[in-house]
């Protein structure tokens, strides 16, 4: 009896892991033709004026990088902008290090608002610690253009990914929200808003950008060119405000509320499944965790996060209405997604067992492996001609280091992740989770 069903498993899991990357190979191919598109599109298109916009921070206890973050920001070529940090009860010198640095003064009309003397566009509000969801709605709320963009306090953005997102807007007045790739910000130094390429190597770091490499450029613009976009990161999200108050705002007892508020956009506006993109230009880098500690908060979170708000949204799941969304991505997500890592780590299990047993050949075993190596090889590769020929365009991956880390990746690191994905589903769903203190990482301009 436990043969058989060893076998069964074993037998369903090799076709699970099957159609899943087929599917991966499909997104690849719609990346590419996304890219291609959107090169023809960016060609034809007639100038027009973009639109202002706002972004909103949302700040805690960030006094390690906070005004070299906000330097990016008011060195953005964009005239028609405003910029609001939202210092969500910091109890370090954030907003102290805010008013020395850019002469905040309270605003006449309410308390908690200052105003920049030396930067007009600049706006900081005094908030109690109530989480980053409270904070962006406060932010929103206070915002005076209809385009804002969410953003982190760790993140820079790119001039170049600003004016994309922008034109997207001004071109199509049916566009809701809109974002782009996001890169890891692998240096501390920053020289004309990008990072200089760092000498040193962390692997953690290294495998983070590999995934985010993999993820943006093969797997979302794939979804973004058949209009099933269901997640714009919050580390840079540009919307329309008026849709911000349709859905009510960002929930502030959701654990992963980007995901959640594109999520409800898009049941609102199922008529119209291309009103959301990711475009294949680079938005923002952002730091990511550098110890493995944190690294399993995060990854715990997104896990936890995303469970969470496809339980409340079962009813898109094989739904026309939804176009391809529910029928084809928001079902991935369950299968691809949540479903994932229980059959990784029941298989790391069964399978040496039933190598023992002498249930399953040992070569049958390791070709399924070399081929799953294989085609993460090619996953990679692809992501690197994209990012090196079309996207970022200055050749930073090399494709022999990397393709390197791309095998290591398979070995330690990719198990330890599904490990935590794997906690995440048995954790309670817990309400209002709390933000909590994340650790940054000093950035210095040179010759800014």
């Amino acid at each position: 009896m436990i043969q058989e069903y060893s076998i069964l498993f074993l037998k369903f899991a090799a076709f699970y892991f099957l159609g899943i990357n087929l599917l991966y190979g499909v997104l690849m191919v719609l990346s590419w033709l996304k890219v291609n598109k959107y090169k023809k599109e960016s060609l034809s298109s007639i100038a027009k004026e973009n639109p202002s916009v706002s972004f909103i921070i949302p700040a805690f206890n960030e006094e390690s990088l906070i005004v070299e973050t906000l330097q990016t920001y008011l060195s953005l070529p964009q005239v028609n902008k405003e910029i609001i940090v939202v210092n969500d009860g910091s109890h370090d010198k954030t907003f102290k290090m805010l008013q020395n640095m850019f002469q905040l003064r309270r605003a006449q009309s309410e308390s908690n608002i200052f105003k920049s003397i030396t930067y007009p566009e600049l706006t900081v509000i005094e908030a109690p610690h109530n989480g980053k969801a409270f904070s962006l709605n406060i932010g929103i709320k206070h915002a005076q253009y209809n385009l804002v963009c969410t953003m982190d306090a760790d993140t820079i953005p790119t001039a170049r990914g600003v004016e994309a997102c922008l034109s997207a807007f001004a071109q199509d007045d049916q566009l809701v929200a809109a974002g782009g790739i996001i890169h890891v910000l692998n240096s501390q130094i920053l020289k004309n808003n990008a990072p200089l390429l760092s000498s040193k190597d962390h692997w953690l770091t290294n495998f983070q950008s590999l995934e985010y490499l993999r993820t943006f450029l093969c797997v979302r613009l794939g979804w973004s060119l058949i209009g099933s976009t269901s997640l714009i990161s919050g580390a840079f999200c540009m919307m329309k405000k008026d849709a911000w108050k349709k859905v009510g705002g960002f929930r502030h007892d959701s654990i992963t509320e980007d995901l959640d508020i594109i999520v409800r956009m898009r049941k609102l506006y199922s008529g119209n499944q291309n009103r959301f993109r990711v475009l294949p230009v680079i938005t923002c880098y952002t730091q990511v965790p550098k110890t493995k500690k944190h690294l399993m908060v995060q990854r715990i979170r997104w896990q936890m996060g995303l469970v969470e708000t496809l339980s409340k949204n079962l009813d898109m799941i094989f739904n026309p209405t939804h176009g391809l969304l529910g029928m084809i991505a928001i079902p991935y997500s369950w299968m691809a997604e949540v479903l994932s890592p229980l059959l990784e780590i029941t298989s790391f299990v069964v399978i040496p067992f039933a190598l023992i047993q002498g249930w399953i050949n040992l070569y049958h075993v390791i070709g399924f492996l070399m081929a799953g190596l294989v085609f993460n090889l090619c996953l990679t590769t692809f992501g690197i001609y994209l990012d090196n020929r079309h996207v970022t365009r200055n050749k930073n991956w090399s494709y022999r280091s990397t393709c390197l880390h791309t095998l290591l990746f398979h070995f330690g690191y990719k198990q330890l992740t599904s490990w935590w994905r794997l906690l995440a589903l048995f954790k309670s769903m817990k309400t209002g989770y709390h933000w909590g203190d994340k650790p940054r990482q000093e950035i210095i301009h040179q010759n800014f």
